[in-house]
């Protein structure tokens, strides 16, 4: 299994795009975890991708973000972009 993180700085109303070649779980969690759980709660995204699937996650907030990828092999193929809002 591999875990791929990629931190981004991105605004409310963007949208990220994550490609993956392969079945995996990928997490779109806020870098400030000071805000709590239960807003923590309100606002991960989480997804499972099957094989050469794109996933789109919205971001609610403006801030740095970790997007997570965690995938059942040692090294998938893989993309990480935005759009902006």
């Amino acid at each position: 299994m591999s875990v791929i993180r990629t931190r981004l700085k991105l605004f409310g109303g963007d949208t990220v795009v994550v490609h993956c070649s392969e079945e995996c779980q990928i997490q779109l969690l806020p870098e400030n975890q000071q805000q709590g759980n239960q807003i923590l709660a309100e606002i991960c995204d989480f997804l499972n991708v099957n094989k050469r699937a794109t996933a789109y996650l919205g971001v609610p907030y403006s801030g740095l973000w970790n997007v997570v990828i965690d995938a059942k092999s040692e090294s998938p193929e893989h993309s990480v972009r935005y759009l902006p809002a």
